[in-house]
């Protein structure tokens, strides 16, 4: 379930909306000057989400290009 709340709101009451999240599992959806900025999620979704952005073709392709950076980098030592 989501929980829309303002950022003043939020800052008011965070101990609140943590303890509610940690307790139930729910979303909190959080907005300054009415847009989307942010959310509270459990430690579950996080992880969830970590996991899929892990698998994504970006994040593929940046650790190839860090893998082949540094193999550049120890090829140029050996010389």
């Amino acid at each position: 379930m989501f929980h829309n709340v303002n950022s003043r709101e939020i800052r008011a009451n965070f101990r609140t909306y943590l303890d509610h999240v940690m307790k139930t599992g729910d979303r909190v959806l959080i907005y300054r000057h009415g847009k989307e900025v942010a959310a509270l999620v459990c430690r579950e979704d996080f992880n969830a989400l970590e996991e899929v952005a892990a698998r994504s073709p970006w994040e593929l392709e940046r650790r190839h290009r860090e893998a082949m950076e540094r193999m550049r980098v120890m090829k140029e030592k050996m010389r």
